[in-house]
């Protein structure tokens, strides 16, 4: 099973950040959109492992509908592509 986690993106133009609201201390950078999301792609799963590492079960993915926006943020998925324990 691949999970997908929601992700804010916020920026603009030649600087964008991208925070995993269910995954705090997860974030991402890019100087364009695709950047920051293949960032955040390539990211997640060293995050994974150091929850696991330390113990720690990793949270199951939020449902869009619960993500909360600003007006200037934008919604987005990221899949997690290593085989983990995930809180159920």
């Amino acid at each position: 099973m691949m999970l997908r986690y929601p992700v804010v993106i916020d920026g603009e133009k030649g600087a964008y950040g991208i925070v995993f609201p269910d995954l705090p201390g997860a974030f991402a950078m890019g100087a364009t959109v695709d950047e920051a999301l293949a960032d955040a792609e390539e990211m997640l799963p060293s995050y994974v492992r150091v929850l696991e590492a330390k113990g720690q079960k990793v949270p199951p993915p939020s449902a869009v509908e619960d993500v909360e926006l600003q007006p200037w943020e934008m919604v987005a998925f990221v899949a997690l592509r290593y085989p983990t324990a995930v809180e159920g």
